[in-house]
């Protein structure tokens, strides 16, 4: 059986979940298994690979900004004013039907709250100029062309045990499909755990538990 220590790319990947799986009749949908992985890491996976700050410009007509397009979830806002007169605001995030967002603000001050709605970064009150979107961006995807990124460098366990997991979910093999998964969490849950650990000043309401405990009910 393959070596896990031995996965290093998108190539070694599909080997050792080859290796593993003995069979071969199944290799052409393992690129989907990978690509169904990712897309539960991404919902479930906090962590420092994943920060990204992006300067975007504000639409008037949006009030706001389209979100990157690897855009995953926010972890602060800063706008800053197209001309001079106005220093650089932190804002706060409220949900878009909140009372702050919907009438509690000065209409004709600077900005003071953010919000995420229908694909764009819309503050309260408008004012014209770019914001600093601090933000979890997507894992970016393996493939043929693409044979590496941070995660697979950081924790290939993790990406073997999740593209396992989805593999025997094909073939409708639950109980090998929820073992492998079991283990893909435990690998997440220690990730986000140390991931948390680290983390200064944002959030501090998740203690790195609790950030672990959604992870782990986002992948079951």
């Amino acid at each position: 059986m393959a070596d896990p220590a031995t996965i290093t790319s998108y190539d070694t990947l599909l080997d050792a979940v080859g290796a593993y799986l003995a069979r071969s009749d199944i290799d052409e949908h393992f690129p989907t298994f990978v690509q169904l992985t990712e897309n539960r890491f991404n919902s479930a996976l906090k962590a420092p690979g994943m920060e990204q700050v992006a300067t975007i410009a504000l639409d008037a007509t949006l009030k706001g900004a389209p979100v990157p397009a690897d855009y995953v979830e926010w972890i602060s806002a800063e706008w800053t004013g197209a001309t001079g007169g106005l220093r650089p605001r932190s804002l706060r995030f409220f949900e878009p039907n909140s009372p702050e967002f919907t009438f509690r603000y000065r209409p004709n001050g600077p900005p003071q709250y953010f919000t995420v709605l229908a694909g764009a970064v819309r503050i309260k009150p408008f004012v014209a100029g770019s914001i600093d979107l601090a933000f979890y961006r997507q894992i970016p995807p393996l493939s043929a062309s693409a044979q590496t990124n941070w995660l697979i460098a950081k924790a290939p366990h993790l990406y073997l045990y999740g593209v396992l997991a989805e593999a025997y979910k094909f073939q409708k093999d639950e109980a090998n499909a929820a073992k492998w998964r079991a283990d893909a969490d435990e690998r997440l849950k220690l990730l986000v755990g140390g991931s948390s650990q680290g983390k200064v000043g944002r959030r501090p309401e998740k203690t790195a538990e609790m950030e672990a405990d959604v992870a782990a009910k986002a992948l079951s």
